[in-house]
């Protein structure tokens, strides 16, 4: 096993999460329970290529009716997002979130390999709700990504408001308006 999926490995183990590994394609596998919803998640840590990268697989494919919807609340979710993506096979409809670390080759830092595990399931966590909604409800991209925010926002006070703002600074250094 490669040193650098040996410390992905190490650090689900440390989190106490039950998961597999496939050696052949330098992967690990798990099911992550998170408060809005139940997924599945593979790791991948390439020597070869030095990087690490996470996706959060979306529990069922989007229908080809509410793909256009999705793409658009997805998105408006990845606009300004400073760290990963979602990202939808409009052809399969299958929906993942991804983050990725590059390393040089044998050092993957694990305080940095930790934060961008967590920085992934939190951001599938929080966005579960929204994706359910445009899919299943039938909920305008716009609405169900407000009611996102202003869950966020109920549950911990001005959160929304300085995520709102580091998005708007992302904006406004990186982009051309």
């Amino acid at each position: 096993m490669a040193e650098a999926l040996e410390q992905v490995v190490e650090l689900f183990r440390a989190k106490d999460w039950k998961f597999e590994v496939d050696e052949e394609n330098d992967l690990v596998r798990t099911g992550i329970q998170g408060e809005n919803g139940d997924w599945q998640v593979m790791a991948a840590a390439s020597e070869d290529d030095p990087a690490f990268l996470m996706l959060s697989f979306f529990p069922q494919k989007c229908p080809a009716q509410r793909r256009v919807s999705c793409a658009e609340l997805l998105t408006r979710i990845n606009f300004g997002m400073m760290v990963g993506c979602f990202e939808m096979d409009y052809d399969s409809g299958r929906i993942h979130f991804k983050t990725s670390l590059p390393f040089a080759q044998g050092a993957l830092d694990p305080e940095l390999l930790n934060n961008v595990v967590m920085s992934n399931l939190a951001c599938m966590d929080r966005f579960l709700p929204a994706i359910m909604s445009v899919i299943y409800a039938g909920t305008s991209p716009a609405k169900a990504l407000a009611a996102v925010e202003r869950d966020k926002k109920g549950k911990s006070g001005s959160s929304t408001k300085k995520a709102t703002k580091q998005q708007e600074l992302v904006r406004r250094r990186f982009m051309f308006n």
